[in-house]
């Protein structure tokens, strides 16, 4: 199963690759229907560090344990076209029955704004609770896109 986006944000290329390796637009695009919250003692780090993973747990709207995972990004190129992959798997609750492959591209489109490709595909044990659980995913990933919109700006 996989939830996608494909939005126009109103910020340079820079700027939103910038902001994808933020923990803070994490949780920002995220709120409320997900809370992140760090299991390091030192809490989030100010920026993600591509090939260090990062113990994280996530709160359905911030009181419904979703179980823990961890942030373990990759950084690479497909055609000159930046990409950021998120390695990190799930350890415990629901995501710990879910396999994950998350992808973020960015695109120049050369006039200040980016095209931003988001991507996330996830199996399920059961499968079937993948299936009941992908209308949630669907909302949040447009929550995801609103707020994306609406952040952009600020991230000049």
């Amino acid at each position: 199963m996989h939830v996608g986006l494909r939005i126009v944000l109103d910020a340079p290329v820079d700027a939103v690759r910038d902001a994808l390796l933020s923990p803070s637009v994490m949780v920002a695009v995220t709120k409320p229907f997900l809370v992140y919250r760090s299991r390091s003692p030192e809490g989030l780090p100010e920026r993600w560090t591509p090939g260090v993973p990062h113990p994280i747990t996530a709160d359905a709207f911030g009181i419904v344990p979703s179980g823990d995972t961890h942030v373990d990004l990759d950084l690479y190129e497909v055609e000159g076209v930046p990409v950021q992959r998120d390695n990190g798997g799930g350890v415990s609750g629901l995501f710990g029955r879910m396999t994950m492959r998350h992808r973020m591209a960015t695109v120049d489109l050369g006039d200040g704004r980016t095209l931003l490709l988001d991507r996330l595909s996830y199996r399920m044990r059961p499968a079937a609770l993948g299936a009941a659980l992908w209308p949630g995913m669907w909302v949040i990933w447009q929550w995801r896109a609103l707020r994306m919109r609406r952040l952009a700006p600020s991230w000049r």
